[in-house]
């Protein structure tokens, strides 16, 4: 066994790959162990290394999810390519997206169970939006305006955040942005903003046109990548261009209008809600590990938001906890108060 095979062996946390690069730095063997050594120890020693350390594992595990102990427990190398192959090699959005399909698999929700098949996040993406539609329930159809459908294309104005994230499942619309909320809001408190869904393919595209005189006009077309396309290039039938067309030129009322008083009000005091829990999370350190690392720990409030009386003459549209933390307040969007009797 060569001497470089030896130093993998007695490494088993070092990238194999870094000290083959280290090798090549040397160019003579006989000095790779030392500069291992070296580089090791200033993972160890360096604090700037050690808040590195701390703020990928505080990355990977509030943006990712990865379990927060096992984390804790990796050295620093570990942690850097973990966090290196995601943001470089896969991307924030395609590992979402591979997340999803995982989870759906393992529902028996995915089409094309054929794991040796997909060759692109693309083909991946597409499956996760077919199985986000087996996944919408009863209640959620009520948080939409359903325009049009057929055994093959839906088209629906969402009225709720949760309906955007549902029905924009697997996009890269802000709108349906699971980690931010507020541009769902801004958009549907200036304009007309649709979904239409392949229900065979599980192509997406939106299109929004504002009527808030206060912004630019506009009229856009996204496909789901959330590439801004003329609607020739939608690949949408004739049909759902004419409706889209229709609803542009005869409605002069937001999504955001559509939905009554209460419905509003409900959802405005759930991003409130939502917002203030978020600022009142507890991270404190507690304990030392390996590289003089803090161990992590948060405490958090679960938080059921309370049901708003809301107007049936519409719709019941009561929105659900999403783990994000919001910006815009109740106040910055405009919550209004129910008028009081007398």
């Amino acid at each position: 066994m060569s001497r470089i095979e030896e130093l993998k062996k007695q490494n088993p946390k070092f990238n194999i790959d870094l000290i083959d690069v280290l090798q090549e730095i040397c160019q003579k063997s006989k000095y790779t162990e030392m500069l291992v050594n070296l580089v090791k120890n200033n993972f160890t020693e360096s604090k700037d290394l050690n808040q590195h350390k701390k703020d990928m594992i505080y990355e990977l595990n509030e943006s990712y999810g990865f379990d927060l102990n096992k984390l804790i427990s990796m050295s620093y190398v570990e942690i850097h390519n973990l966090n290196t192959i995601i943001s470089d090699f896969i991307g924030v959005s395609n590992y979402q997206s591979f997340m999803k399909f995982v989870s759906f698999n393992e529902k028996k929700m995915i089409q094309n169970t054929d794991l040796t098949s997909y060759k692109s996040f693309d083909e991946l993406e597409l499956q996760v939006s077919l199985a986000s539609l087996k996944d919408i329930d009863k209640e959620m159809e009520k948080q939409v305006l359903k325009l049009y459908e057929t055994d093959e294309w839906v088209v629906i104005k969402p009225l709720s955040y949760q309906s955007s994230l549902k029905y924009g499942a697997s996009t890269k619309w802000c709108t349906s942005s699971d980690t931010n909320p507020d541009y769902y809001f801004r958009y549907v408190k200036r304009g007309i903003l649709i979904y239409c869904i392949n229900k065979k393919t599980g192509d997406k595209t939106a299109a929004f046109k504002n009527i808030d005189n206060t912004y630019d006009r506009e009229t856009s077309f996204w496909d789901i990548t959330d590439i801004r396309v003329d609607s020739l290039e939608t690949n949408l039938p004739s049909e759902i261009l004419n409706i889209i067309k229709k609803e542009f030129s005869s409605t002069t009322t937001t999504n955001w209008e559509i939905l009554s008083q209460d419905e509003r009000n409900s959802q405005l005091l759930w991003l409130e809600s939502l917002h203030s829990i978020k600022k009142d999370r507890i991270t404190r350190y507690v304990g030392e590990i390996e590289d003089d690392y803090p161990i992590l720990v948060e405490e958090e409030r679960t938080f059921e938001p309370e049901e708003v009386p809301v107007n049936r003459r519409i719709r019941r549209v009561i929105p659900m906890p999403i783990w994000s933390e919001p910006t815009t307040t109740a106040d910055e969007i405009g919550y209004e108060f129910p008028e009081q009797a007398g």
